[in-house]
């Protein structure tokens, strides 16, 4: 199997493997909807459910590191054979810094939430009011690193940057780099969220998986190319 064919077939994988964590987290914690949750539900939530909400996570994070990769290669089969330029570089660290973003975001639910799911039932009341407000601030600040800065921000600078290097080069169709520019900013528009209005997150991620998916399509049935 040819490499071009290798990396056609792991951008489909990347392209679904958020569905898992998806069906998982959906079916314990009623995910995503219950990051909107309030402490004094999500806690008790997290902790009934918190083998499910570890694997589930566990699986998120995973996808979010393989972003560095699959994001790398992306940039490489658009560049073609081309030597590597300034914009490649830059893809590949907006990317890197996505996943960074994604992975800081992912961790308050494997560490620090379940943490707090533990002591919360045991607690006093007092304490309970604390664990709430400790709980509300590392959901919000992880919530803006994470989904904002690391889903939505980054990753549509290094979707930016992809389509610019397929639209200069012959390698992928054009039209995979005109559809990628759309979806740039669609993938962006929860930054508004940081100014107090409100976006669809769903629509977003649904986008980003779109392009991944076809461009997946595209790379493995394109004609191989003899070197990378």
């Amino acid at each position: 199997m040819s490499f071009q064919k290798i990396v056609g077939l792991l951008v489909l994988f990347q392209s679904i493997l958020l569905f898992l964590p998806l069906i998982i987290l959906g079916n314990s914690i009623n995910w995503p909807d219950s990051l909107d949750y309030p402490a004094s539900q999500s806690l008790p939530l997290i902790l009934n459910n918190l083998d499910q909400v570890r694997l589930g996570y566990g699986i998120y994070l995973f996808y979010s590191i393989l972003w560095i990769l699959v994001g790398t290669l992306i940039a490489r089969i658009a560049l073609d054979k081309k030597e590597i330029d300034t914009l490649f570089i830059v893809a590949i660290v907006l990317i890197s810094i996505s996943a960074l973003a994604r992975s800081i975001g992912i961790i308050r639910w494997l560490i620090a939430s379940p943490f707090l799911a533990e002591i919360y039932p045991t607690a006093t009341e007092v304490s309970k009011e604390t664990i709430v407000i400790i709980q509300t601030v590392i959901n919000n600040w992880g919530g803006a690193i994470g989904e904002i800065l690391g889903v939505s921000l980054f990753t549509s600078g290094w979707l930016v940057a992809v389509s610019l290097i397929i639209l200069r080069n012959n390698s992928l169709p054009r039209t995979l780099g005109w559809f990628g520019l759309v979806v740039s900013v669609i993938l962006s528009s929860p930054v508004i969220e940081l100014f107090g209005m409100s976006a669809s997150i769903f629509i977003s991620t649904l986008s980003i998986h779109l392009w991944l998916f076809l461009t997946g399509l595209i790379i493995l049935f394109k004609k191989p190319k003899e070197n990378y």
